[in-house]
């Protein structure tokens, strides 16, 4: 899906397949088993999409390079996306303290 990625500190800037740069926002950063998993959410409505939709994809990082990849079965993005939203919701119940 992306054929590139630039990382500037909270926000990456996908470029799709169409060429298309969607700058996001990183809602987080998060580890199951021995891979890492990023959460990005656009900063900007994307044209088939809805509102508020987030994306989840694999995560690399060397400390200079981000690679991020489509996480390509339906088992692990169901795993991905209940962590996910387990984080968020752990984030809310924290913030309500």
């Amino acid at each position: 899906m992306k054929e590139n990625i630039e990382y500037i500190e909270d926000t990456i800037t996908l470029y799709l397949d169409n060429n298309k740069e969607v700058e996001c926002d990183i809602l987080a950063i998060f580890p199951i088993k021995d891979q890492h998993y990023i959460a990005l959410m656009p900063q900007k409505p994307i044209e088939g999409y809805e509102a508020g939709e987030y994306f989840l994809y694999r995560y690399q990082s060397d400390g200079k390079n981000v690679d991020i990849s489509d996480i390509e079965s339906e088992e692990e993005w169901e795993i991905v996306e209940d962590k996910f939203e387990e984080l968020l919701d752990e984030d809310e119940f924290n913030s309500m303290k």
